[in-house]
């Protein structure tokens, strides 16, 4: 399953924990029905909210999605061969400790700040209403060079 769209939360499954730290929204944002089967894949209990943990699973997933020679980092190589909507500048960022690849720690701290973002009733977890509002706020990505 891969994410060559849009990198935030357009597929649960593979890209919630995407573009916050590697890309940024796409030109088209994810259809809401999209947004709907992703946020039921990544409900794991299927309580109808993602809480902090599937959350994290999901961002742990998506890593290993990204990191194909399995050496437990991206690289922008690796990062830039996912995303067709790569943005070095989140990308370095999100590597806290300026080594030019991300660790599977950087990954889930960068993006577990989302989580709290997304969280806007600040009850402990997402619902699908949230993550709609949210995906809808998202800017466009400026178009490739």
């Amino acid at each position: 399953m891969k994410d060559r769209g849009r990198g935030h939360i357009v597929a649960f499954g593979v890209a919630l924990a995407a573009a916050g730290w590697i890309g940024a929204a796409a030109a088209q944002p994810a259809s809401p029905e999209a947004v709907r089967k992703a946020f039921a894949d990544a409900d794991a209990n299927k309580d109808g909210v993602i809480n902090i943990d599937e959350y994290v699973a999901n961002v742990v997933y998506v890593f290993k999605q990204v990191d194909k020679n399995r050496d437990g980092y991206i690289t922008v190589e690796e990062a830039r061969a996912y995303w067709v909507d790569f943005r070095p500048e989140l990308f370095k960022a999100a590597d806290r400790n300026g080594d030019g690849k991300l660790s599977v720690g950087e990954a889930v701290a960068a993006k577990v700040i989302d989580f709290f973002e997304i969280d806007t009733n600040h009850d402990g977890v997402i619902s699908i209403e949230e993550i709609l509002v949210y995906e809808r706020a998202l800017p466009s990505a400026a178009p490739r060079k």
